[in-house]
This record gives C-alpha cells, sequence and structure tokens, in this order.
C-alpha cells in the first residue's frame, strides 16, 4: 500500500529541478468528452472549459464519422487555447485479438492530421483502456496485463514517427501489479514511462486520509517525477453505486474545492501538470452549488457583540502547570475563548484559580474532553465520566470558577471503524451525542459544544436521511466549532468556502458556530495548516474570515488550533 508521503515528493522535486527538469509553466487541466454533438455543444463546452481553466480536452473519437465532423471544433478549441487529443479505447482493447482496433485508432487520428489545416489538428492521442472491467481480468489478470502491454508497445511503434503527445489512462492501483517478465518493476512504471504524460484516475471523493486521492497516487506521482514524465490526477462525477469514489453526490462545486486544493499544493511536484474531470456529460446534469451572496453594503451584523477569538489547551497539566503564562498569552493575542482539556484524575481544585483568572480577564473557559472511540457504543462509558466530573466540578465550586461550556472534540472517521461501517459508526455517534446534550442539561447550565469538521456536510446521518451529520450535531448542541483546516480565506477550497454550508445551517438553525484553522506542522498536507505561512499570514486571512460572516447571525469568531502550536509558530 502506499505509505510514502507528499513530503517525500517534494524532495524529489527539488532534487529534479538541481538535475535541470523544469516545471511545466502552466498548469494543463483536461476534460473528457465523450460521443458528443459538437455541431450543437461546441459553443457551451469550449465556454464552460474556459470558465473553468480546462485547457486540455480528452475528445472521443469515433471513426466512423468524417474529418469534418471535428475540425471546426478543434479549430475552435485552438483559438481559446485549449489543446485537443483525440481519444478512445474499450477495455477488450487489451486484449491481443483486439490489437488492430488500437492500431486503427491511431491510424484514423494520423489521416485525420493529414487531412486538416495544422489549426485544425489533434494536439495528442490517449488512450483510455480499462481491462478490469474484463470478466477474463478475474480469471487470468496476468495474462491480461501481457496482452495490453504487447498491445500498447504496438500502438507507441506506429505513432513514433509523428509529432503527437501520447498519453494513457490508468487506474491508481497498478503499482501493485508486477510487469510482465520484469519482478522488479511494477506495471504503473512500465506504462508512465511509455507515455509522454499519464492521467491516472484517483477516484476518491476527498483529498485527506488514508483512502483519500493525496495517498492515492503518491507512488505514482514520486516515479513519474523520477521519471520526468508529465501526470494529470483524474477524478469523476459519474454515478457509481459507491459514493466514496464520485463527486457526483457532492455536486461539481464541492469537486472544484478539491481540486483547486489539490492543485495548490502540488504545483511544486515536477510530474503533476493538472487535474482531469470526467466527463463533461456528468458535468452538464450537475448544478454547482453557489457560494451565499456577500452582505451588501451598508448592512450591520444581526447581533452586535464582540465576536470569539479563542484557542485549544490540549495539555492539561498546561493549566495546573503554566496557567500565568496561558492568560499572558491570551492578553497578548486578545483572546475570550479556550478549549481546556481536563485530567479527571486531578482534584477540582487544580483548575479553580486559572478558571477564576481567565474571567477576570474576560475569556470564557469550555472544559474540553474527547476521543475517536466516544463515537462508538463502547466508548459512552467514558463520556459519561467526564460529562459527570464537569457537571459535579460546576455543582462544588464558587461561581467565579465555573466553566462556561463543555466541548467534544470526537473524530471518528480516524477510526477503522469507520471504514468497516460508516453508517454503524454514525448511528453510535448520533446516540452518544444525543445522551450528552440531555445528560449536561439535566445537571447543568452550560453550553454544550462539539468540534465538527468541515467535509462532514456532505456525509448523511443515514442511508434513508438528506440531513447531513453537520447539520444533525448543529441542531443538536448550542455551540458548533467548524475545523476548516485550510491555509488561505478566499476561493474554491478555502476557508470561506468550505464553511458556507455550516454557516447557512447555523443561520437557519439559530445555532452559535466558531470556525476553527490549523497551526501544526503538516508535511503530508500542508494546505490543512498555517504552519508555513505563520502568524501574520494566519491573521490577515482570519480577518478576511470574520469579514465575511460577521454579519450571520451564526458566527461568533474564530479559534486557533493549538496554545503550543501557536506559540512556537514564526511570524
Amino acid at each position: 500500500m502506499k505509505r510514502k508521503s507528499l513530503y517525500i515528493l517534494l524532495m524529489v522535486s527539488i532534487c529534479t529541478l538541481l538535475a535541470g527538469w523544469s516545471k511545466p509553466e502552466e498548469q494543463q487541466n483536461a476534460l473528457w468528452v465523450e460521443d458528443t454533438d459538437l455541431s450543437k455543444e461546441s459553443y457551451r463546452l469550449l465556454k464552460k472549459s474556459s470558465n473553468n481553466d480546462i485547457s486540455l480536452i480528452y475528445l472521443e473519437i469515433n471513426s466512423e464519422r468524417s474529418a469534418s465532423f471535428y475540425k471546426d471544433f478543434v479549430a475552435s478549441a485552438h483559438e481559446k487555447g485549449i489543446e485537443v487529443h483525440a481519444y478512445n479505447g474499450k477495455p477488450e482493447w487489451a486484449l491481443k485479438d483486439q490489437k488492430q482496433s488500437v492500431l486503427d485508432f491511431s491510424e484514423w487520428v494520423m489521416n485525420y492530421n493529414n487531412s486538416v489545416s495544422e489549426q485544425q489538428q489533434m494536439d495528442g492521442i490517449h488512450l483510455k483502456i480499462q481491462p478490469h472491467y474484463l470478466p477474463e481480468w478475474y480469471e487470468d489478470s496476468e495474462s491480461v496485463i501481457k496482452q495490453w502491454q504487447e498491445n500498447v508497445t504496438a500502438f507507441q511503434q506506429n505513432v513514433k514517427d509523428t509529432s503527437l503527445e501520447t498519453s494513457a489512462t490508468i487506474p491508481f492501483w497498478l503499482d501493485t501489479i508486477q510487469t510482465p517478465g520484469q519482478s522488479n518493476q511494477s506495471f504503473n512504471t512500465w506504462m508512465i514511462e511509455k507515455f509522454d504524460h499519464t492521467t491516472i484516475l484517483a477516484y476518491r471523493d476527498t483529498l485527506e486520509g488514508g483512502n483519500g486521492i493525496v495517498s492515492l497516487i503518491e507512488d505514482e506521482l514520486e516515479i513519474a517525477s523520477n521519471l520526468n514524465k508529465k501526470m494529470i490526477v483524474g477524478v469523476t462525477l459519474q454515478k457509481g453505486n459507491e459514493n466514496h469514489v464520485t463527486f457526483h453526490e457532492e455536486g461539481f462545486h464541492d469537486m472544484m474545492m478539491h481540486l483547486n486544493v489539490m492543485d495548490k499544493h502540488m504545483k511544486d511536484i515536477p510530474s503533476y501538470i493538472g487535474h482531469a474531470i470526467e466527463n463533461y456529460q456528468h458535468w452538464t446534469q450537475l448544478e454547482g452549488n453557489p457560494a451565499s451572496e456577500p452582505p451588501k453594503e451598508g448592512e450591520t451584523s444581526p447581533e452586535d457583540e464582540e465576536k470569539y477569538r479563542g484557542t485549544y489547551i490540549w495539555h492539561a497539566e498546561n493549566l495546573i502547570e503554566e496557567p500565568d503564562k496561558i492568560l499572558s498569552f491570551a492578553k497578548e493575542h486578545d483572546l475570550n475563548l479556550i478549549y481546556a482539556r481536563l485530567d479527571r484524575q486531578q482534584d477540582f481544585a487544580a483548575y479553580t484559580d486559572f478558571v477564576e483568572k481567565a474571567h477576570e480577564q474576560g475569556i470564557e473557559v469550555h472544559a474540553m474532553g474527547g476521543h475517536p472511540t466516544w463515537a462508538l457504543e463502547k466508548g459512552k462509558e467514558r463520556l459519561s465520566m467526564f460529562i459527570d466530573y464537569v457537571t459535579t466540578y460546576n455543582k462544588k465550586v464558587e461561581k467565579p470558577q465555573k466553566f462556561d461550556g463543555i466541548h467534544l472534540d470526537i473524530e471518528p472517521y480516524v477510526l477503522q471503524e469507520w471504514y468497516d461501517d460508516e453508517s454503524k459508526v454514525m448511528k453510535s455517534w448520533r446516540e452518544n451525542i444525543s445522551f450528552y446534550q440531555k445528560e449536561v442539561k439535566a445537571n447543568s447550565n452550560l453550553k454544550t459544544g462539539v468540534d465538527l469538521a468541515m467535509w462532514l456536510d456532505d456525509h448523511p446521518i443515514s442511508d434513508d436521511s438528506d440531513m447531513s451529520i453537520s447539520k444533525w450535531m448543529i441542531d443538536k448542541v448550542d455551540h458548533t466549532t467548524i475545523m476548516a483546516f485550510r491555509d488561505f480565506a478566499e476561493g474554491s477550497g478555502g476557508i470561506i468556502d468550505t464553511t458556507k454550508e455550516e454557516v447557512a445551517f447555523g443561520d437557519e438553525l439559530g445555532k452559535e458556530l466558531v470556525i476553527a484553522v490549523e497551526m501544526k506542522e503538516n508535511k503530508n498536507t500542508p494546505y490543512i495548516s498555517f504552519y508555513e505561512e505563520g502568524k501574520g499570514v494566519m491573521e490577515e486571512e482570519l480577518n478576511i474570515v470574520d469579514s465575511r460572516w460577521r454579519n450571520n447571525s451564526s458566527y461568533l469568531g474564530h479559534a486557533v488550533h493549538s496554545y503550543d502550536y501557536w506559540k512556537e509558530a514564526k511570524e
């Protein structure tokens, strides 16, 4: 499995650049266009492509059509700075009895280019052969791989004397298959080496995590970088049986958010030149979800109140061993909210002094606890013990020493159980949160709160419900902190973009929201943290976030994760 980090790839990129191979100056984003009536769709297709930074079209070719069907479209694309690569392919094209079909396709493209003007010529030729859809693949995949290899070799031999750029589509998992006759070489390496560029099908609907796009393509990007080859990363909008492999459920806008973030943070990897969307037909069937309109000039905030500015104290011993340092930091950074993790083994007296001094500085303190397993049925006991500790504490201490809220950080998507049975985990998580809300309210006047990942707004609470877990959670508790871990405020995939659904939920439900950002170093996915940019950039971006959401009733401010990382961050 893929366990190398993008940090390694970045090191590869530096070495490769020093060796003399430069990164292409411009990104090349691609779009597959299947059999389409270009006489009707040409204008719309090219306009949508231009508006969405598509600079390469893989155009499916029907060899029964004449050259005149394609030449005007190709010329129009070139006028807009868009390359057109003829593409074709069927799963059976991997079999030896279909070699002639592969060669016939290449012959058609070469004959086409010879019959039209330079402005009307195809820029490249692309093979999309997916033999894993064949029954033969499951009967004898080794034989299919060998035949596929022979057909690709014949194809390359046929087009070698042309100026056509050659490319092929491959799935991300080819790194687990050996090249026939070469036990020390994976088949994805063989394929990447054969073509000018390769488009890898990274069919997932999220970037992060062990099963996200970034993790799945690490090997291929490193191989391509070492071979001085180019790579495009493909995703799909096609409706499928498994929601996690497609952006069909999330829609075009969410897909572009992910792709823009990926582009921004892979731009320094030598092999990476852009993303590809499958395909135009699915795209036209889906409507994007535009961002909420910004407040009109002259409008005022629905609530004239000071916004939260907070941080997390993750180590309970910090509250006990360095309370004055924390409060000094809070004063220096104008904080008025602290999520403070507690150690239940400590006597209540361990926290009273800190909470009282924080209140004297105008700082709310929310007692914090949590663990991924607290979303499971077996975690309910630990959750109950935490609730009991905090509510009992508030009953025992003086008013200035009482916590203002109780806050949970439960992130069950890091558990194996989440991947084994997400629906089951979702059910127990909701049951535990309902228990949490009921118990806290029955035994205290504490404000209930939770941390929530910003991408959970596309996860329904169950298979038979359209309500997202985000909306359900925001509605259930008093105060939700959205972990909008991105290092830029504006634009697709930025903090504002990724929190607009949650802000809308909060406004609708009359609930409180805080938006949290990350300052912890993360070498694998640097775009989730301000570690590299530093405090100054983070403050600038948070000011933009505050300005954007200030007039929304649900938005109560921002928080930085966390005290330990923030205090050590570069300026």
